[in-house]
């Protein structure tokens, strides 16, 4: 009978202490239900959505942040080449300098805005939820884009023949006459739309709702630069130019 108790006590005492054991000293008590999964910090990564390389450089709003900073670049540029116009025979070299500066920063521009106009007609939903232009300045850019191409390749052809051109020197000028007329209303047209759209990315909080910030701040430094580097890299032709 004693014998019995025992046996019965030893399989007590072994039910009880079966459940700390399986589970070990530091096992939660109340154990996961089935199915749930443990979630690290690279599982979140790989159920984040991806962003897109568009999305990456901000989508719509960021194409119009780096239009909008490579436009004031353009402006600060064009300022000094008029200075230059107005006094052309002492700072014929500074024209000619600044002129081969503004090329990279053009092309960075005509770049974000055809990037745009193609979205927009290839159908991209955000492209087309943000709307194109008014029509007189879609009017305009067609004129605004051959007049720009017309003065700086002038510009250049007369920088490499020297002045044997004449007809390169006439377009040159003409070209720049419409370029002027036609910048103007463009320029007046969209300061409200630069302003804001500077404002924007400069503000702390619009940086991190437009993604690439730094992206476009490079590919507007990279653009001067280029510039800087091409005019500097042509400095002799320039200075043989204006002795001749």
């Amino acid at each position: 009978m004693k014998a019995a108790m025992q046996r019965t006590n030893a399989t007590t005492v072994s039910a009880g202490n079966t459940s700390p054991r399986g589970r070990g000293p530091h096992a939660p008590l109340h154990p996961e239900p089935v199915g749930a999964r443990l979630t690290t910090p690279d599982s979140d990564a790989r159920r984040r959505p991806r962003l897109g390389p568009r999305w990456r450089l901000g989508g719509p709003e960021g194409n119009e942040i780096l239009t909008s900073a490579s436009a004031v670049v353009l402006v600060l540029l064009l300022v000094a080449e008029g200075i230059t116009i107005v006094h052309m025979h002492g700072l014929l070299s500074a024209h000619m300098f600044i002129g081969l500066v503004l090329i990279p920063p053009v092309l960075l521009k005509l770049g974000s805005t055809g990037y745009r106009m193609a979205s927009y007609y290839a159908g991209s939903r955000a492209y087309r939820l943000k709307g194109p232009p008014l029509l007189p300045l879609r009017l305009m850019a067609p004129v605004l884009v051959a007049s720009t191409i017309a003065v700086l390749a002038s510009g250049v052809l007369l920088l490499a023949v020297g002045h044997k051109s004449s007809t390169a020197l006439t377009i040159h000028k003409l070209s720049f006459i419409v370029f002027g007329i036609v910048l103007v209303v463009h320029f007046l047209a969209y300061v409200p739309r630069v302003a804001r759209s500077l404002r924007a990315d400069w503000g702390a909080a619009r940086r991190h709702a437009v993604p690439g910030a730094g992206a476009r701040a490079m590919l507007v430094a990279a653009a001067v630069g280029g510039g800087a580097a091409l005019a500097l890299a042509l400095l002799p032709a320039i200075h043989a130019y204006g002795g001749q």
